[in-house]
């Protein structure tokens, strides 16, 4: 008789690993950022400077880092600046 292995475990889902990870996120209209008919959001909103969309619809700057993704049947677009120090509240004192 053969041994049977076990099965191996699935992955587990790390959110950390995912682009919005760490980021303050935003639901915009694409039509307030169009720009000659290009989507352009400006750098003040990603915190890593203007993004464009890539042609699948996802949102990343001219370093290739993705900052959103745009989705042109509902005319939304989610934008995430990366948080930064004072964004988040400060633990309660205790």
């Amino acid at each position: 008789m053969k041994k049977s292995k076990p099965a191996p475990s699935p992955k587990s889902f790390d959110l950390k690993q995912h682009w919005h990870w760490g980021r303050g996120m935003r639901q915009l209209r694409i039509a307030d950022f169009l720009k000659d008919g290009r989507l352009l959001v400006p750098g003040d909103l990603t915190g890593e400077g203007p993004a464009t969309d890539d042609g699948t619809g996802a949102l990343r700057t001219v370093g290739g880092v993705q900052v959103g993704s745009a989705d042109y049947a509902t005319g939304l677009m989610w934008v995430g600046r990366k948080l930064r120090e004072g964004d988040l509240p400060s633990k309660p004192q205790g």
